[in-house]
């Protein structure tokens, strides 16, 4: 009687693997280099960089999530095709996770330095620059699952999902800053950052992250066709809206029945109340949570 599911002819492509993740997140120095632009033991042990932690704490968990949909897939017809097929998703990995931070930093965020933030310890560019890392990493591992191509087309595929994980992000921001802009007329999203209000950080974090795991569903919702590639394209990103809608609606209403007679935006924004924040993150996540255990 067999106990084990594990089937002994697939092991050395379990170890392949398991090497190359630990060599990827091995050589992940390089990138936090870049992150630090100077040497990560000056900004961590010796300035005592909370926020560059949690910016690279973030790094490391979304390309760890992004390893996860590449091992997750069927094994290659040879051990070499194993090890170069893994090799180049967890570089591809974190060029994604490089490009993405890019983007947030010159594009969601044009007229701040994310960047130079991080480097001058604000723990509040660096919870918000960790919440997109891991959120756009939890995308594109539903992507990975998504397509049934373990070869190079593959990779063209995860890069489109990508940009879709990036559109997408773009409007969370655009609905963030709507929403910012109607409690308080006076002020920016922006601006709150530079000041390093942590708990509008985690509150903006908590939204992106939970966004990430519904949006996560639509890959069990669209079927993948690789004849009608483009349409089934098309209709994972309107399933992907229509989940952010949703997910956005439940936790507004789940928000007022957790938090009745509060007013949030006073709370995050005027008194920088952290357990506010954070209990608004915990909302939107556990949402997402909900969407992904019923339609994931």
């Amino acid at each position: 009687m067999t106990y084990l599911s594990l089937d002994e002819s697939v092991l050395m492509y379990y170890l392949i693997d398991f090497v190359i993740v630990l060599s990827i997140l091995t050589g992940f120095r390089f990138f936090s280099n870049l992150i630090a632009s100077a040497s990560l033991h000056e900004r961590l042990a010796e300035d005592d960089n909370f926020a560059l932690g949690i910016s690279l704490a973030g790094a490391i968990i979304s390309i760890a999530i992004m390893l996860m949909g590449a091992v997750s897939g069927q094994v290659a017809a040879s051990p070499r095709q194993e090890l170069v097929m893994m090799a180049a998703y967890g570089v591809f990995g974190i060029l994604l996770m490089w490009l993405t931070r890019k983007l947030f930093d010159h594009v969601l965020f044009a007229k701040v330095s994310i960047h130079q933030l991080i480097l001058s310890d604000n723990a509040a560019a660096g919870l918000v620059d960790a919440g997109n890392m891991i959120a756009t990493a939890i995308i594109v591992r539903a992507v990975m699952m998504w397509v049934e191509e373990d070869s190079w087309l593959g990779f063209g595929i995860v890069l489109l999902g990508f940009a879709l994980s990036q559109l997408i992000m773009y409007l969370a921001t655009w609905y963030r800053r709507w929403v910012f802009m109607r409690r308080h007329p006076k002020r920016s999203l922006d601006q709150e950052l530079e000041t390093n209000n942590i708990a509008l950080a985690i509150r903006f974090s908590g939204h992106r992250i939970g966004l990430a795991l519904a949006i996560t569903s639509t890959s069990s919702l669209v079927l993948y066709q690789s004849e009608q590639l483009a349409w089934a394209l098309g209709l994972w990103l309107l399933v992907a809206l229509a989940l952010f809608v949703a997910q956005t609606l439940i936790a507004i209403a789940a928000r007022f029945i957790l938090l009745p007679g509060v007013n949030v935006g006073q709370e995050v924004t005027e008194q920088r109340n952290i357990a506010i924040g954070a209990l608004e993150a915990s909302i939107y996540m556990a949402v997402g949570l909900i969407f992904l255990g019923l339609l994931g």
